[in-house]
C-alpha cells in the first residue's frame, strides 16, 4: 500500500478495507484509515460490512451465537491498532532523544579530542558561573 496523505477520501478509505482487514496498512496508513472512519459513518458502515462477511463464519462456526458482537469486536480490533499508533509514535520520538544525544556525546567527543583548550578555556569557566 502506498503512502497516503492523513486525510482520505471517501474512495481512498475504501480501498483500503481489504487492506486493513488483512493487517497490510503500514502505519500511516493504519492512522489515516482509523481517523477516516471514527468521523466517517458511510465508510465505518463499509468496514463493518467487510468485518461481518470475514469474520462472521468463524464465529458462528465455533458457536459463540450468544456473545456475537461484531460491532465489538470491531471497536476492539480498532481500538488495538490506536495502541499501536500511539506506541510507535512514543517509540519514534524516544528514538529521535537518543539520535540527539548520540549526536551531542560525539560532538562533545570531536571538541574534547581536536581542541583540548576548549574545555579549559570555555566550559569551565563557564560552569564555574553557572554552579557557583
Amino acid at each position: 500500500i502506498r503512502e497516503m496523505s492523513t486525510k482520505l477520501t471517501c474512495k481512498q478509505a475504501q480501498k483500503m478495507i481489504r487492506a486493513y482487514l488483512d493487517d497490510e496498512l503500514n502505519g500511516r496508513d493504519s492512522a489515516a484509515f482509523i481517523s477516516h472512519i471514527r468521523n466517517c459513518e458511510t465508510c465505518r458502515y463499509e468496514l463493518e460490512t467487510s468485518f461481518i462477511m470475514d469474520y462472521a463464519v468463524q464465529y458462528l462456526d465455533e458457536d459463540k451465537v450468544d456473545g456475537f458482537d461484531i460491532k465489538g469486536l470491531l471497536d476492539k480490533r480498532i481500538q488495538e491498532g490506536e495502541k499501536r499508533m500511539a506506541t510507535r509514535r512514543v517509540l519514534g520520538i524516544l528514538l529521535w532523544a537518543a539520535v540527539i544525544v548520540m549526536a551531542l556525546a560525539i560532538i562533545i567527543i570531536l571538541v574534547m579530542l581536536l581542541a583540548p583548550d576548549f574545555y579549559s578555556t570555555i566550559i569551565l569557566p563557564i560552569s564555574r558561573l553557572l554552579f557557583t
